[in-house]
């Protein structure tokens, strides 16, 4: 009765309709940059100069879910071991979605539970982001927030002989940075205390 509970309780566990079919990573065999379907020019020669001359399986598995028919449509969870790429295999594909936005403005977070690690992905997307037009951000406690604040949101240029009113000037603020990579702890003390820090236009997350 017992063992027959257990079956019934693992049966009415809820699955979504995406993760009953698995796409196998191994299926997957590396690409040369030149081959990888809707690559923008620009990344491509971004990867060159970090000695990437092509991609991991998990990271050509994403790209097809992200840039080809996917279009990140739906969630993705991702399963690999360490040291397979899991890193770029994300931040490619957000930072060429990305590369066409107009205004900038947090579209992109990425959480991470120690610093290390933050400090890890940030290096990634700083090596790629920069060639198409983005910009990245750290939010980790490495510095004091004001330090932060400052790296994050934008603040109008004042012209000296001219009173400003404070609360229109709070207004103008905007963010700095298009990809913010940061720890929770920090993350929670920006989007609490922090004025023109907002995620009202947060596209991806990753965590």
């Amino acid at each position: 009765m017992e063992k027959a509970a257990e079956q019934n309780n693992k049966q009415s566990v809820p699955v979504l309709p995406w993760m009953r079919s698995p796409i196998d990573v191994g299926a997957f065999d590396d690409c040369l940059l030149p081959l990888l379907p809707f690559l923008d020019p620009r990344l491509e020669v971004a990867l060159q100069n970090m000695a990437i001359s092509s991609l991991f399986p998990v990271q050509v598995a994403v790209w097809q879910e992200t840039i080809g028919p996917g279009s990140f449509e739906r969630d993705l969870c991702i399963n690999s071991p360490t040291g397979s790429g899991k890193t770029l295999a994300y931040a490619l594909p957000i930072v060429q979605m990305l590369s066409t936005r107009a205004i900038r403005c947090l579209r992109a977070l990425v959480v991470l539970p120690t610093r290390d690690l933050a400090l890890q992905v940030k290096e990634v997307f700083a090596a790629i982001a920069p060639a198409v037009g983005l910009s990245v951000g750290l939010a980790v406690g490495q510095s004091s927030i004001v330090d932060e604040i400052s790296e994050l949101v934008k603040r109008p240029k004042l012209q000296a002989g001219i009173c400003y009113d404070p609360e229109a000037l709070s207004l103008d603020l905007q963010s700095s940075v298009d990809i913010l990579v940061a720890t929770p702890g920090r993350l929670m003390d920006h989007i609490n205390s922090t004025k023109g820090f907002t995620l009202e236009h947060l596209r991806y997350l990753v965590s």
